[in-house]
């Protein structure tokens, strides 16, 4: 089931899990998403919505990471 992706939610890279969760910093009309991976990596996937996936509660606990609010500046 593919469910609607927004800011702030906690996500994984289907194809790269190496990756590990990410934070969505923005959705954009056309359907890209802007991901932050590992609190340095930004990267922004065109049809986002094919490649993430949500990550539960428990599993975004586990692994919580915080932005700064200089890194969600510079965007």
């Amino acid at each position: 089931m593919i469910g609607i992706l927004y800011e702030g939610q906690d996500v994984r890279h289907k194809a790269r899990a190496e990756w590990g969760i990410g934070k969505i910093l923005k959705v954009d009309t056309c359907g890209t998403i802007r991901v932050l991976f590992k609190e340095t990596m930004q990267v922004s996937i065109a049809k986002g919505v094919n490649h993430l996936v949500r990550v539960n509660k428990n599993e975004s606990l586990k692994n919580t990471h915080k932005i700064s609010r200089s890194k969600t500046e510079e965007l």
